[in-house]
């Protein structure tokens, strides 16, 4: 008798060759960054009201991007991947140097992103302290002035 949850025979399938486009990572990271910034530049630039600041942000921002795009080449480019240079960099002209100062700028521009916003956090919540204390405020006379009025009835 044959039972329905058991597997059949199996058949192996021999290896055979890639087929796919071999794509480092960090080469399909920085395109896929700098599709991000070009989306996401047009999107920013229409909805906030200093388009002409946050378009320049964004430009450079893109053109960190694409110079990280253009650096990292191949994997002999990425700092300790095994390249000709290794991990001291590599001999023609110090592409990681490049690199790691690009990935430092954009660092330094994201810590300046994260104090702006928290800044805004902080300024938000003090605006809501203020309106709930004036709501709370208004709350008790307006009960007040009831009770006086329902006194004299």
């Amino acid at each position: 008798m044959e039972n329905g949850n058991r597997i059949g025979s199996l058949s192996i399938t021999p290896t055979v060759a890639r087929q796919t486009p071999r794509n480092d990572f960090g080469t399909v990271f920085a395109r896929t960054a700098q599709e991000v910034v070009k989306a996401g530049a047009g999107i920013a630039a229409s909805m906030m009201p200093g388009a002409p600041m946050v378009s320049a942000a964004v430009a450079s921002v893109s053109s960190v991007v694409s110079s990280t795009a253009s650096s990292v080449g191949g994997a002999s480019a990425l700092p300790g991947a095994g390249g000709a240079g290794g991990v001291g960099g590599t001999a023609g002209g110090g592409e990681p140097w490049d690199l790691l100062a690009a990935q430092r700028e954009m660092q330094a521009e994201g810590m300046k992103m994260n104090l702006a916003y928290m800044n805004l956090q902080n300024e938000m919540q003090a605006e809501s302290r203020a309106h709930n204390a004036i709501s709370n405020i208004m709350k008790v006379r307006h009960d007040s002035a009831k009770a006086a009025i329902n006194n004299i009835r």
